[in-house]
């Protein structure tokens, strides 16, 4: 330095211009990771295969509003351009991601229709009192199972209200369990070629898309064909039934007549768990089915941390998954569904989603 004023050496120009590239391309990822993507949900992409199942990417909630994160989110389900919707329970909403996981909005607030003796009734259309399973038609309609206020909810894509039905005030055809009888405690719901099917207590009940009753059967017992608290249910494109009756531990598969074509697992004993003719248990706790592409079924065990392959006719082909908390690990899930080779998670306990699909080699 000489005279007046600040002279750099060129080596010490060159370390100056590379400190401020440096500040430079720390605030862009800043802004990338916390601005750019603001609404874009709170998405962890990719990881390791894990008990041949590899994450694609993870919703940890919508990033943004009032609740930015999920409270035990139970149900998952595709629409029709690849949409993933959850139902948010301990939040009583409705999430909705773009099919590559970023946020678009949320519909349905907390509202009560049966409330207790000396409490106000807040239910209005498009409300939710704890939702659990979710599933969306060939008109991209959207139906949830609002499980406390005894009734399928149903909402337009965009997450507009359509209808409830059954009447929660009302007796559902031979009987029901909801509170007093009325309406039922839905499990799950499931949707195809225009009737809707619904698990409660110890039933299946068939409606068309408008709400009308078409049929119910099952009834609590410990017979083939007798159900105790399903909480799955799917429909195959021949109208076979598929439900997972989870306090049997076990698969149990129906014709479109709705007669008895077979199960897998076995009601558990009462100091033994339930098992096959070599031993081991097949089922713990199946929750969420889906029916897959080829025909193929696909069952949450939530007490084993897993999915469950079977084919049509109830052999058991495959098991994927473990516990855990990275992802491709699952903590308790409670639903899937499937768009071609991928599928949707509820991954409960962790609170969370995940976008994952089989690895077969």
């Amino acid at each position: 330095m000489t005279g007046r004023g600040l002279y750099l050496t060129p080596r010490q120009a060159f370390a100056a211009i590379a400190v401020s590239l440096g500040v430079v391309l720390v605030a862009l990822v800043v802004y990338l990771l916390f601005f750019a993507n603001a609404g874009a949900g709170l998405i962890t992409r990719g990881g390791a295969a894990k008990a041949k199942i590899q994450p694609l990417f993870v919703i940890d909630g919508p990033g943004t509003g009032t609740y930015p994160r999920f409270d035990r989110p139970m149900g998952a389900a595709f629409g029709l351009d690849g949409r993933i919707y959850v139902t948010d329970t301990g939040h009583n909403r409705v999430c909705v991601f773009s099919s590559t996981g970023a946020f678009l909005f949320e519909f349905g607030t907390f509202g009560v229709a049966k409330p207790l003796p000396g409490a106000k009734n807040t239910w209005s259309p498009g409300k939710l009192n704890y939702p659990v399973g979710i599933d969306v038609d060939e008109s991209d309609n959207v139906y949830v199972a609002s499980f406390r206020n005894d009734q399928i909810q149903v909402f337009t894509a965009d997450g507009k209200p359509l209808r409830a039905f059954p009447d929660a005030r009302k007796p559902t055809g031979k009987g029901s369990s909801g509170q007093d009888g009325q309406g039922i405690a839905v499990t799950d719901v499931a949707v195809r070629s225009g009737k809707v099917y619904a698990t409660d207590t110890y039933q299946v009940f068939v409606f068309d898309t408008a709400g009308k009753l078409l049929q119910q059967f099952g009834k609590p017992g410990l017979g083939k064909s007798d159900l105790d608290h399903p909480n799955g249910i799917a429909v195959d494109e021949s109208g076979n039934i598929y439900v997972s009756d989870s306090n049997h531990a076990r698969v149990t598969a129906f014709a479109k007549d709705l007669s008895y074509r077979w199960g897998l697992g076995s009601p558990p004993a009462a100091s033994a768990p339930a098992t096959t003719a070599a031993g081991s248990a097949v089922f713990s706790l199946p929750r969420g089915i889906v029916t897959l592409d080829g025909g193929d079924v696909l069952v949450v065990d939530t007490f084993n941390f897993d999915l469950v392959r079977l084919t049509k006719d109830g052999k058991l082909v495959g098991r994927y998954g473990e516990r855990g908390v990275e992802p491709g690990q699952f903590n308790f899930p409670n639903d899937v569904d499937a768009s071609g080779n991928r599928l949707v998670v509820a991954d409960k306990e962790n609170n969370r989603v995940q976008v994952v699909e089989i690895v077969t080699d």
